[in-house]
C-alpha cells in the first residue's frame, strides 16, 4: 500500500473519472508532469467513480512511483457531483482544483487560476463562454444547442443568469472556503456544479470566471433523455433544499482583465 503524508500541502488536483481506461493514462501523466515542474507542494487525487473497465488498473499503474498521486475507488457509479466531492473532502490542500479527466481545458491554466486566488478570490469557473475565452474545437451543433436549452432552464429555476458557463469542467478554489459547501452539498450528478455555485452565492463568496482554453473531447459519458430528466430533478433539488438565489451584497462576479 502506497502511504501519503498527513501533512497539508499547497495545491491538490482532483480528477473524477467513468470509465477513461482510453484516454486516462495521457491525462494523468500530462498533471503529474504539470504538478512536477510547479513551484508548489501538491497532491493528485483521481477518484473512479465505479468504472466498469479497467480506469482504475491504468491509474494505478501510472502512479505507482509517486507518493503525491493516489487513487480513491468505490462502486456502484455515483456521478461525476459525487466523485469531486469525495476527492474534495479527502484533500489536503490549501488550494484545490477539479478539472475533468479527457484535459478538454488544459493543465497549465491552473497558473492563471492560482493568480487570481492569491488576489483575493475564493472560487474561480473556467469559462467558455467569455469574449477571450478560446475554443480550439467546438463541441457538435446539437450539443451547442442542448446547453443553450441548460442556461434557460437553469436560470429560470435556480438562476445564477450572471455567469457565462456554469458548466466547464475546470474549477479553482480555496479549500477553506469551499470545503463546508461540498459537506452540506447533495447533488450526486452533473448539477452538482450548480449547486456549489449557488451555495457560494449565498454564503458571499467573491466568484470570479475566468476565460479559458478549452476543446471538445469525443466520449462523453452522458446520455441525452436521463440527462434532461436528472437536470430538471435535481435544479428542482436544489431550489427546494437551499432556498431562493439571494446574493450576498459582498459577491463579486466578474472576470480578470487580460
Amino acid at each position: 500500500m502506497k502511504v501519503t503524508s498527513s501533512m497539508p500541502v499547497d495545491l491538490s488536483v482532483i480528477v473524477p473519472a467513468y470509465n477513461e481506461a482510453a484516454r486516462i493514462d495521457y491525462g494523468v501523466h500530462a498533471i503529474m508532469a504539470y504538478l512536477r515542474g510547479c513551484k508548489w507542494s501538491w497532491e493528485l487525487i483521481v477518484v473512479d467513480d465505479g468504472s466498469t473497465d479497467d480506469t482504475a488498473d491504468k491509474v494505478c499503474n501510472v502512479v505507482a512511483d509517486e507518493t503525491r498521486a493516489r487513487l480513491i475507488q468505490y462502486r456502484p457509479n455515483r456521478g461525476k457531483g459525487f466523485a469531486v466531492r469525495t476527492g474534495v473532502l479527502a484533500s489536503k490542500g490549501n488550494w484545490v482544483v477539479f478539472l475533468d479527466a479527457d484535459l478538454s481545458t488544459p493543465v497549465d491554466e491552473i497558473d492563471r487560476a492560482l493568480s487570481r486566488l492569491q488576489s483575493g478570490v475564493d472560487l474561480i469557473i473556467g469559462s467558455r463562454g467569455l469574449p477571450d475565452s478560446h475554443i480550439e474545437r467546438k463541441a457538435p451543433f446539437f450539443r451547442r444547442m442542448s446547453s443553450a436549452a441548460f442556461d434557460h432552464i437553469r436560470n429560470t429555476i435556480v438562476g445564477l443568469n450572471e455567469f457565462s458557463d456554469t458548466q466547464c469542467g475546470f474549477k479553482v478554489a480555496l479549500a477553506e472556503a469551499v470545503r463546508p459547501l461540498y459537506e452540506r452539498a447533495v447533488i450526486e450528478r452533473f448539477m452538482f456544479d450548480v449547486e456549489i455555485l449557488f451555495l457560494a452565492n449565498q454564503e458571499g463568496l467573491r466568484i470570479e470566471e475566468l476565460p479559458v482554453r478549452w476543446a471538445d473531447c469525443p466520449g462523453s459519458t452522458v446520455r441525452f433523455l436521463p440527462g434532461v430528466y436528472r437536470m430538471f430533478r435535481d435544479l428542482l433539488r436544489i431550489r427546494r433544499l437551499h432556498g431562493h438565489l439571494s446574493m450576498h451584497p459582498s459577491v463579486h462576479s466578474n472576470t480578470p482583465s487580460s
